[in-house]
């Protein structure tokens, strides 16, 4: 939210989002299945992780004009209700007590309100009445206690975040959370609510476990599209197939293998793959090596051969012809430009 000033960057946090947290009382299969998850939310990092705790007596009222770089935000509601409005007015959320929402690398301006009708304050002036992070605001009438929160990202994940992920989430109270989901959620209430020592390390933590229970809930609900990765990691066959790709880059890999791993004779899993990716089963693990590849090429000191050889490729020239192909620039080029990036921004 735009009341959601950023904690010192000392106490955000740069580890990965994503380190195989997994639920006690999830089998084996279910474990395995969600590795491919691990893996693309394995390498994301919080950073300048941030919060307020907005307390509106109604009539209520806020406009948050929008985010300038890539950001998950959420709002929690921890009692009333509001009114989530974008500009157009048939893309409005009434919001519950319990009910969570997630702005997913969105940078479209939204208001919150108690009712269609309440005056409305831009979110700067709001942070003017900021005490020991929390916001008093409002007209004294009937409390809503919102959890505001957000935290940045790597310019390098937004991308493929974007790509797989829908822009909004709204998840439900009564949709079937699991106790671990609401425990979490309770617990960021709580710590808001009465913040102690070290509570920007621990909310940071409550972050990642928040958004990861999150993509779990929405994979498994209705609410999901029959198509996408999430739909596909759904799947009892593809998902087979694309942890066996996400486990194993540098093999030789065919659709017919690959069909083989799904369960699927070879016609039907590429015919299931394109529906509900929208790609080719090869076309994924071509997209899914050159990101891997752009990772190492960003992250560390390692050849460009031993890149190529990593990801699948036999010899450095076809690795760079496919990486110039699929990113648009020649693997050392691709290091240098990434390198000047980082250092501009700080990453």
């Amino acid at each position: 939210m735009g009341f959601v000033r950023d904690i010192s960057p000392k106490n955000a946090t740069n580890r990965p989002i994503l380190e195989r947290r997994m639920d006690l009382d999830q089998s084996s299969d279910t474990r395995s299945r969600m590795d491919p998850l691990s893996e693309v939310f394995g390498s994301m990092s919080i950073q300048e992780a941030a919060y307020k705790r907005l307390e509106a007596t109604a009539p209520w009222g806020v406009r948050y004009s929008g985010d300038t770089g890539p950001r998950i935000r959420f709002v929690l509601v921890v009692r009333g209700s509001a009114l989530l409005k974008f500009k157009n007015p048939r893309r409005t959320f009434s919001l519950s007590a319990g009910d969570l929402f997630i702005f997913i690398l969105s940078y479209e301006p939204f208001t919150l309100v108690d009712h269609p009708r309440s005056a409305v304050v831009d979110s700067s002036e709001l942070l003017k009445l900021e005490v020991n992070s929390a916001i008093h605001c409002g007209g004294g009438g009937p409390l809503t206690t919102l959890v505001c929160g957000a935290f940045g990202m790597s310019t390098f994940e937004a991308p493929l975040i974007s790509t797989i992920l829908p822009r909004y989430l709204h998840l439900r109270l009564e949709q079937n959370r699991s106790h671990a989901f609401q425990s979490v959620l309770n617990l960021l209430a709580a710590e808001t609510a009465q913040p102690g020592i070290a509570s920007p390390r621990l909310i940071s933590c409550l972050y990642e476990s928040l958004f990861v229970y999150a993509i779990r809930a929405y994979a498994s609900s209705s609410a999901a599209p029959p198509q996408g990765w999430l739909a596909a990691m759904s799947d009892r066959h593809l998902s087979k197939a694309i942890e066996a790709m996400h486990a194993a880059l540098d093999r030789g890999w065919s659709v017919e293998s690959l069909g083989r791993e799904a369960r699927m004779s070879r016609s039907a899993f590429a015919l299931k793959f394109r529906t509900v990716l929208g790609q080719t089963p090869l076309e994924y693990l071509t997209q899914w090596r050159m990101y891997k590849a752009g990772t190492m090429i960003r992250s560390n000191n390692t050849s460009l051969s031993e890149v190529a050889s990593a990801v699948g490729y036999g010899s450095e020239s076809s690795f760079s012809r496919v990486f110039r192909r699929e990113m648009g620039v020649a693997p050392r080029e691709y290091r240098c430009k990434c390198a000047l990036l980082q250092t501009s921004i700080g990453e």
